[in-house]
């Protein structure tokens, strides 16, 4: 993960910077939290906190490299979910602020809290453990580091599994793989986001569909099979061509039903190429999505992969980049995708104020600057795209959710793109 950050902090654009919006029913007291904010001692401890190297090949630990400051928890007056200036607010993992709060005022008298986070710091998951912690909601669990010893040398037996994971991922990344259509030396300097709601009754219908077509494991497989014919059907109506797609999908490492820890991204990943073959049918492609999920679960591909990773850590950075950067050279995947853990039906309040709806934004890393998330917030799917002018237009995506819309609810392809 710090290597990706060491590769994308030339970009102006907000790669690395994640968020999670909770739409309160009532007004937030924005003084009251931000006193709560400024004394809650693990927040504090980790807004001291660097990545530190204590020589050249070693690998890089969380020090307290700070003095305590005081953590930004700003008020802004919109009914916008999420204005530019937050969706485009950049954090460093290397000066503060490392976290950051917005409050935000509807002119109906309601309000909502963003917080903002490096992805080096925590993940997702994480993220919703900590913001419980806030609401007073669970208090057993402390912000803290990986309890496993990460500066321990890994027992050379395991080299095996790495080597594993590293033909594995080379066999099915080849060339010829499908690429977004980005301009020549783009470099955004902003980004933009969709979300696309469904109500409870489509949400059903999808949950329906998804084991009608031969999803086993939830829904994602039918999540990112329909989203890989969207991305298909924009870049072959940009004119590019048609290839296999490569996604890496984030999996959360931690045990079901873990607690903790809060600090730390503790995410492998599993590794999809979606065969052009199967892209003219959203059944076969769910099919394929299906069946490399079950095969890499049972060979236990993701924890090989991290693995693989642990031993890359005292790698020099340009080359542990070249090593996981991909099959696109500068790009990481085809588009980005993932599934984010469903909002805690336990989660129902916020300094006293019910929790109204729940969104949980990723990084959009630049290249390939196209990222989709699917979560759901009680009953109700939610995707959050976010994207860059420079590779998808507002038009563009309009065409696009019209077609993710219709083959997730209706179960079969859209018509334009059958």
């Amino acid at each position: 993960m710090y290597a990706l950050e060491e590769r994308h902090i030339d970009h102006a654009l907000c790669s690395n910077t994640c968020r999670y919006l909770l739409e309160l029913k009532g007004r937030l007291d924005a003084d009251a939290f931000r006193e709560k904010v400024n004394a809650h001692p693990d927040l504090r401890w980790l807004a001291s906190l660097s990545p530190v190297k204590s020589w050249a090949f070693a690998i890089p630990v969380w020090k307290v490299t700070h003095g305590v400051q005081a953590i930004p928890v700003l008020v802004h007056q919109t009914d916008e979910l999420m204005p530019s200036a937050i969706l485009n607010r950049k954090l460093s993992p290397h000066t503060p602020p490392f976290v950051t709060f917005d409050i935000l005022e509807r002119s109906d008298g309601n309000s909502a809290l963003i917080m903002s986070w490096h992805h080096l710091h925590m993940d997702g998951y994480g993220v919703v453990l900590l913001l419980k912690q806030l609401a007073g909601l669970s208090t057993d669990e402390r912000l803290h580091v990986m309890t496993d010893n990460g500066d321990a040398p890994l027992p050379l037996r395991l080299l095996a599994n790495a080597t594993r994971a590293k033909f594995f991922v080379d066999r099915i990344s080849r060339k010829p793989l499908s690429a977004l259509p980005i301009p020549k030396n783009a470099k955004p300097t902003g980004q933009k986001m969709r979300v696309i709601k469904f109500t409870e009754e489509e949400s059903l219908r999808i949950d329906e569909n998804g084991p009608r077509l031969g999803a086993q494991f939830g829904r994602s497989a039918l999540f990112l099979a329909a989203i890989t014919r969207c991305v298909a059907a924009f870049i072959r109506n940009k004119g590019g061509a048609i290839h296999d797609f490569w996604i890496p999908v984030p999996k959360d490492q931690r045990k079901k039903g873990a607690a903790g820890p809060l600090l730390g991204n503790h995410l492998s990943f599993l590794f999809y190429r979606v065969r052009k073959q199967h892209l003219t049918s959203l059944s076969a492609c769910v099919k394929s999505v299906n069946d490399q999920m079950v095969e890499q679960l049972r060979s236990n591909m993701s924890r090989d992969y991290d693995i693989l990773m642990r031993f890359l850590r005292r790698t020099p950075l340009p080359l542990y980049y070249y090593w996981i950067k991909g099959p696109q050279g500068g790009s990481l995947a085809s588009f980005l995708f993932t599934v984010a853990a469903d909002h805690p039906a336990d989660f129902t309040t916020f300094d006293g104020q019910p929790i109204r709806d729940a969104w949980s934004f990723p990084s959009n890393i630049f290249p390939p600057g196209l990222t989709f998330a699917f979560m759901r917030f009680g009953r109700h799917l939610h995707v959050m795209a976010m994207y860059v002018e420079d590779v998808i237009n507002d038009i563009e995506m309009d065409a696009l959710e019209a077609q993710l819309r219709y083959e997730l609810l209706e179960g079969t392809e859209y018509p334009s793109h059958a």
